[in-house]
């Protein structure tokens, strides 16, 4: 998922109660890094309706990873259930404690934000320790609690930060800068005006507004912000860090350490630390009920996570200065898409083209975003780095109609246009079936450097 600020260093995302879900995370800023996007659409499906098979793959296993579940989601979140969330299970655990910890499934998995964030009733028995932002006057930031307003393209997350450990498969990543959402029914402190001009469709402060317990991002950034953060500019964008000196006096913009910024917890692994990997099943024509898949940490640390010598890859644009900065670009047919990513945040494939008929009549809720042609739609795309890679990529697209008339869950050939740019083509879960695909972390120990995808 991406988020919506221009000037966090955050993923690129979207999500799903038969909702259109653009990136749970961040818009990586020109200047910072990151693009994060969660956009979902609802969509009932069929009282009666078929249920497909269960898929899955079993490997690669090892310590270094961790199963992927692609179902009907968090039993709080929908009665209809949810399309195309990726979900992992994770441990948080007291700063330093072997058993003050609590084990959380149903958690979003993200390549296109960064950090763990995680709703506050999850982790409330660990009363985790509150991270505090340092007084600074050259900013005008007061010590405080610190919190933060996490933007996606539509929604926002507000709440806190926390130090934890992080346990996922057999890695820890320890003494972590957290976020816990604050829940709907009693935040801890108010949510700033300018927090709720950034959430444009309101904030995911429940299960059922996330549609998960919590997000894990795992994106291209060892850090969510950087320099704008560092130093308190928010200029021409909405401010995501914040002091909050006491509840009554509210909260303000505020610098935040670089170290204190949330991280990705994957590159604070001990080894298998530069990367990950996600391979998922193919799936059949009207998809499954549960597809079942694996999330590896490292690339080329391990035997279970070296890039095959049949794979491609394409670099990312690293240059803050550029249009294109952190994008690959999909051409279709005549039409360039230069600001494109790969997300599995997203839970379609999201791009605009307005001779597919976006009429859908099945499904409930916020829908103009569905393609629902009237049959199977067959596309090749290419995909381009900024140093000249190219790759075809064969895609197909089925009427949301007729995936949400079933019971299941997991879909390779859902697709919308909504929240994204014209400029945008987002390759979002119904990339990952069928395929394993890599996402490095840029600033890790890498051949070649970062930041780029592979598959």
């Amino acid at each position: 998922m991406r988020s919506d600020n221009r000037q966090a260093v955050g993923a690129r995302e979207r999500g799903a109660f038969r909702r259109l879900i653009i990136g749970l995370a961040i818009a990586w800023l020109a200047s910072c890094g990151g693009d994060s996007t969660v956009t979902t659409v609802t969509g009932a499906g069929s009282a009666g309706a078929k249920v497909g098979p269960v898929v899955s793959i079993a490997v690669p296993t090892g310590p270094n990873t961790t199963e992927i579940v692609v179902d009907s989601g968090p039993a709080a979140a929908f009665s209809l259930g949810v399309t195309n969330i990726p979900y992992v299970t994770v441990t948080v655990c007291s700063p330093g404690s072997a058993d003050r910890c609590v084990t959380i499934d149903h958690v979003f998995l993200d390549t296109g934000s960064v950090g763990f964030r995680v709703l506050r009733t999850a982790v409330a028995p660990l009363s985790l320790p509150p991270i505090k932002t340092p007084a600074d006057a050259t900013s005008a930031t007061p010590g405080g609690v610190a919190a933060e307003c996490f933007p996606f393209v539509l929604g926002a997350v507000w709440g806190p930060l926390a130090q934890a450990d992080l346990r996922i498969g057999g890695e820890t990543a320890s003494s972590l800068p957290i976020q816990i959402i604050d829940d709907a029914a009693s935040p801890d402190y108010a949510t700033p005006g300018d927090c709720m001009a950034a959430a444009n469709g309101g904030l995911m402060n429940s299960v059922t507004a996330l549609q998960a317990n919590g997000v894990l991002g795992v994106g291209m950034i060892a850090y969510d912000c950087g320099v704008p953060c560092l130093t308190g500019t928010y200029v021409g964008g909405h401010a995501l860090y914040y002091a909050c000196p006491s509840a009554p006096a509210g909260c303000v913009p505020a610098a935040m350490p670089v170290d204190l910024q949330m991280q990705n917890p994957v590159a604070h692994f001990q080894v298998n630390n530069n990367g990950t990997l996600i391979a998922l099943p193919p799936l059949p024509g009207l998809g499954a009920s549960l597809a079942k898949g694996r999330l590896v940490f490292g690339i080329g640390t391990q035997a279970n996570n070296q890039i095959p010598s049949a794979a491609t890859m394409y670099l990312v644009d690293a240059n803050p200065s550029s249009p294109s900065y952190l994008y690959v670009s999909t051409k279709v047919g005549a039409k360039t898409y230069p600001n494109s990513y790969i997300d599995s945040g997203s839970n379609a494939l999201f791009f605009d083209d307005r001779t597919i008929s976006t009429k859908c009549s099945s499904t409930t809720g916020t829908t103009a975003g569905w393609f629902c042609p009237s049959s199977v739609l067959q596309f090749s795309a290419t995909l381009a780095d900024a140093f000249g890679t190219t790759g075809q990529i064969s895609f197909s697209l089925t009427s949301a109609d007729l995936l949400f008339a079933t019971a299941n869950a997991a879909f390779a050939d859902l697709g919308g246009s909504t929240g994204q740019s014209a400029d945008s083509f987002v390759w979002g879960l119904p990339f990952f079936y069928g395929r394993t695909v890599y996402t490095s972390i840029w600033g890790q120990t890498l051949s070649p450097k970062g930041p780029w995808y592979a598959f």
